[in-house]
């Protein structure tokens, strides 16, 4: 049973975000299959998606971090059809603060649909989850969601050499915000 968040429409197409469930098991597991050389340099978890079982335990481990209100992991959907994901970590209810991720299948970039989702998600965050900031943390030379954060309202904070380390590798993050202040015109 789909769980959406929002929807609503960019250019001709019907948008819905929706929270990860296990019917949507083999459709984001073939997604990231599809997707995966251009998903690796950016996430090293790709390396660890190698079957079926994984993706299951992945929406199993989602689906209780959203019920402990830590995470809310959710697919992107154009048209009912899956073509990336939008997610809410390391939500700090206390401090109404949390940190936002994304990823989309290389055949619906570079339509303005990434900014779209992106905007949408923290509205819907910023005024019915009562989040005040959202932090978005890009690798600097990843220039696609630099250009997200930009084009969102996410203003750059801090670039950090090292502040975290992903698997085997050290890397150098560049941090935006966006506070709830910003821009309030949630529909």
């Amino acid at each position: 049973m789909m769980n959406v968040i929002t929807q609503f429409k960019h250019q001709d197409d019907n948008i819905k975000i929706s929270l990860i469930d296990m019917s949507m098991a083999a459709e984001v597991f073939d997604l990231v299959q599809a997707n995966e050389a251009i998903l690796r340099p950016w996430f090293p978890w790709v390396n660890s998606m190698k079957t079926m079982e994984d993706e299951t335990a992945f929406i199993e481990y989602a689906q209780i971090r959203y019920q402990q209100q830590k995470e809310m992991v959710c697919t992107i959907m154009v048209n009912e059809r899956i073509v990336g994901m939008i997610d809410l970590h390391n939500i700090n209810l206390s401090t109404r603060t949390a940190e936002i991720g994304y990823w989309l299948s290389v055949n619906f970039q570079h339509r303005g649909l990434m900014q779209a989702c992106v905007d949408e998600f923290c509205n819907y965050s910023f005024h019915r989850l009562g989040l005040n900031e959202i932090k978005l943390l890009s690798r600097p030379n990843n220039q696609a969601s630099r250009n997200v954060a930009k084009r969102c309202h996410f203003v750059l904070k801090a670039e950090i050499p090292v502040v975290r380390k992903i698997g085997d590798y050290d890397h150098d993050f560049v941090i935006y915000s966006r506070r709830s202040d910003l821009k309030a015109d949630y529909r």
